[in-house]
């Protein structure tokens, strides 16, 4: 080790106050490149850990950076120093970061110097020493750090769009009576129209009154209590706003991240829409019990007319060959509107009833259903081939109306002097089986496909969709009658049933009407044909 330097006559006395001076100061002698150290003060000495016998009398470069640790900061040191000694003026480093071992630990901790270095002068105006002054500033570092990490994070928070708010417990005789905001995004301060800056610091109850009497103060409490996260839904409609939100709370240390998903939009539109259904359901209730009322009160006046067409028809001696034509017409047009209005009363009354889910046999309906055409089918010498139909779930009156349809065109649309033949036969099919263009009304895994086909004299498929609406017609009244509703109807009922209809037809080579039902969980599993 070196021999402690010799200080000039009279300077021990003057380190012995400088020893004493508050702050961290070392002095050293302007013995270039030595610079040795010959007073210390009992701040620094704190500061650093060591003892002033190891310093007193050692180079600064000797005792700092002997083992060339630092040598930027030892040669930062070295320029300033250098610079003191020659333009004999205060020169200000650069800030420093140190790291010095815990006296007690001996973990390495690092800290923040500001260095100034001072000439002391004597009466000629020459160099007597240098005070190395040391500012200890690695909290306010760490101050500044940590603002610029707050405002990042702030900066970060405020570009979610979804609200979030960290929440500091408040407490009064061991209980939760309020939170505090720590920290808030730009999305939940906008709820108080004001910014996240504003809100730190404030009581969530001074800002919103209204939350005491919410679950947005009970829930965050039970998850600051019991650590337990939790979700839930909540319409805030207190301190004038009107909110949905989708809340979690979670804890963290000793405050409650709060999470908002914020579905006010979507909720408003949803009521509105509700609004609406509703609203269009008693419109239709309306206009369905219009059409059945009116249609039922005018098979009276009908009525009324045939009457009395048919005293005057059996007058008919007493009138001349003109008024005769004109009684008949007048009995026919009177006879097609009240075909007519049934037909309009059984679509009615499929849209206003419901659809009752009893298992029905779809082979006894066509079998009832043939029973009742069976004029028909010994007048045309028909020829009927049905297979077992399976058993399905259904409104055994809506089911009769539609293939009683199906089965009345595939006869009524015969080609002239060709015996009608008519096959009814089913078989399943998966989901993934059904053609494009069937979009059905209900989920299912599978459905039984119903074909009800004929040799008819069929129809152009670019008709198919408007063969499915009222009152339209392919032929003329004249060449089939009808009131262009029977295949309405049909399609209604499919509908009811969650299945669809599909039309496939060339003219002249008849056509095959496939019915698709849901096979669903009758006792039969509605697989099995009879």
């Amino acid at each position: 080790m070196p021999a402690p330097a010799t200080s000039p006559d009279g300077f021990a006395f003057y380190s012995l106050l400088i020893n004493a001076m508050p702050g961290n100061h070392l002095v050293v002698l302007p013995d270039a490149p030595r610079f040795t150290i010959a007073a210390v003060t009992d701040d620094y000495l704190a500061a650093t850990g060591l003892q002033r016998e190891t310093l007193m009398g050692f180079g600064a470069f000797e005792v700092f950076f002997r083992h060339e640790h630092n040598q930027v900061v030892a040669q930062q040191l070295l320029q300033s120093l250098t610079q003191v000694l020659q333009t004999k003026q205060t020169h200000l480093m650069a800030d420093q970061r140190h790291g010095w071992p815990d006296a007690q630990t001996g973990v390495l901790q690092w800290r923040t110097w500001r260095p100034v270095n001072k000439p002391i002068l004597d009466s000629g105006n020459e160099v007597v020493a240098i005070l190395h002054t040391v500012e200890d500033i690695t909290n306010s570092v760490q101050l500044v750090e940590l603002t610029e990490v707050n405002r990042y994070l702030q900066t970060v928070i405020n570009g979610f769009k979804e609200p979030l708010q960290i929440l500091e417990p408040i407490f009064e005789n061991g209980q939760i009576i309020d939170f505090r905001f720590k920290l808030t995004n730009q999305a939940y301060a906008a709820y108080a129209s004001t910014t996240p800056e504003q809100l730190q610091g404030k009581r969530v109850g001074e800002v919103f009154p209204g939350y005491f009497e919410t679950e947005s103060f009970t829930n965050p409490v039970i998850t600051f209590t019991t650590g337990e996260p939790l979700t839930f839904e909540i319409h805030y409609d207190k301190d004038g706003l009107n909110l949905y939100n989708l809340m979690s709370t979670s804890k963290q240390g000793g405050e409650v991240v709060i999470h908002f998903t914020d579905f006010t939009r979507l909720r408003q539109l949803q009521l509105q829409l509700e609004s609406k259904i509703e609203e269009l359901k008693r419109s239709n209730d309306s206009l369905q019990q219009f059409a059945y009322v009116a249609s039922h009160d005018l098979q009276e006046p009908l009525r009324k007319i045939q009457q009395f067409c048919d005293i005057l028809k059996s007058r008919s001696g007493q009138m001349q060959g003109p008024e005769v034509d004109y009684l008949e017409r007048m009995q026919l047009a009177a006879g097609r509107m009240s075909v007519l209005i049934k037909d309009l009363l059984a679509f009615s009354r499929i849209e206003t009833q419901q659809t009752a889910t009893q298992p029905v046999s779809l082979s006894a309906v066509v079998e009832q259903n043939l029973t009742d055409l069976e004029l028909v089918v010994a007048e045309t010498g028909a020829v009927v081939e049905v297979e077992p139909l399976p058993t399905v779930l259904g409104d055994k009156l809506q089911l009769d109306q539609l293939f009683g349809n199906l089965l009345s065109n595939a006869l009524k649309f015969r080609r002239p002097g060709q015996t009608p033949v008519i096959a009814v036969k089913a078989r399943q099919v998966e989901a993934h089986e059904l053609p494009a263009s069937v979009e059905t009304l209900r989920e299912g895994v599978t459905y039984h496909l119903i074909e009800v086909s004929d040799n008819g004299i069929g129809f152009n498929e670019k008709y198919t969709d408007r063969i499915f609406q009222v009152f339209q017609r392919l032929h003329g009244r004249n060449e089939y009658a009808g009131t262009g509703i029977g295949l309405a109807i049909c399609q209604k009922v499919v509908a009811n049933h969650g299945g669809a209809i599909v039309a496939h037809s060339r003219p002249g080579q008849g056509a095959t009407f496939q019915v698709y039902l849901p096979a669903g969980n009758t006792p039969d599993r509605l697989s099995s044909v009879e």
